[in-house]
C-alpha cells in the first residue's frame, strides 16, 4: 500500500497544537523550571530575630559606675568605724581595769604585809580571801610554817603602809603593779620600830567581778 505523503502545513499544526513527549521536549521543560527562581522565604519577625540573636554584653553605664564606687566607700568607711569604735571600748575597757586593778592592789597589799602576833588567824584568814590560784596555796603554807612561829616568838606587829604604786602592764583581765611598800615593825627583838622600804610586784587578775592578787615578787 502506497505511503501518504503529509500534506502541506500538517507539521507545523502539530508542533503547535500538540504537546512534545520526547527527551528533547523534558530537558526544555527542566531548564525552563531551573530559569524561574524559588520564591524567598517569609520574613522572620524582629523579636523572634532578636531572640535568637546571641546576646551582647551591656556595657556599664557612667552611673552605674559611680553608684558601685559609692557603695564600695560607705562600706570602707561603715566597716573603719566599726573597728575604730571596737578599739575605743577595749581602750576604755583597759583603762578602767587599769585604775580599779591599782586601788584593789594598794589595799591588798597592806592586808598582805601587816599582821599581829595577837590575831594572826584573823589577819592570815583576812589575807587568803584576796588571793587565787596557786599563790593562795603558797602563801597559806609560808605564813603557817614561816610567819606564825617567827611572829609568835618574838611577839612581832609588822604594819604595811602604800607609798606609791604604778601600773606596768594591762590587759582587761590582768594587770601587773609595781608598789612601794613601807613596813613598820616591832618586836622584842628590836629596841623601837623599824621601817622597811620595800618594792613589790604585785600580779593582779579578774575574778567573779573583783581583782584578786595570783602572784608576789619582793624587788
Amino acid at each position: 500500500m502506497a505511503r501518504q505523503r503529509p500534506i502541506a502545513g500538517q507539521r507545523a499544526r502539530s508542533r503547535l497544537g500538540t504537546p512534545d513527549t520526547g527527551p528533547d521536549a523534558a530537558a526544555a521543560r527542566g531548564t525552563a523550571v531551573l530559569d524561574h527562581p524559588a520564591p524567598p522565604p517569609p520574613a522572620e519577625p524582629p523579636a523572634e530575630r532578636a531572640r535568637r540573636r546571641p546576646g551582647r554584653p551591656r556595657r556599664p553605664r557612667r552611673a552605674d559606675v559611680l553608684l558601685l564606687v559609692a557603695l564600695a566607700v560607705v562600706v570602707a568607711l561603715a566597716a573603719t568605724a566599726a573597728l575604730l569604735g571596737a578599739r575605743a571600748r577595749s581602750d576604755d575597757r583597759v583603762e578602767q581595769a587599769r585604775r580599779e586593778a591599782q586601788a584593789a592592789a594598794e589595799a591588798h597589799a597592806v592586808t598582805l604585809l601587816s599582821y599581829d602576833h595577837r590575831h594572826l588567824d584573823r589577819d592570815f584568814a583576812r589575807a587568803g580571801k584576796v588571793l587565787t590560784g596557786r599563790f593562795a596555796d603558797d602563801y597559806a603554807a609560808t605564813t603557817e610554817k614561816v610567819v606564825r612561829p617567827s611572829a609568835e616568838q618574838v611577839k612581832a606587829v609588822v604594819t604595811a603602809d602604800v607609798a606609791a604604786s604604778s601600773v606596768v602592764r594591762a590587759s582587761e583581765n590582768r594587770v601587773v603593779v609595781l608598789l612601794f611598800v613601807d613596813q613598820t615593825t616591832t618586836s622584842t627583838r628590836l629596841e623601837g620600830p623599824k621601817v622597811d622600804l620595800n618594792r613589790v610586784r604585785m600580779t593582779m587578775v579578774r575574778s567573779g567581778g573583783e581583782w584578786l592578787v595570783s602572784g608576789v615578787d619582793a624587788l
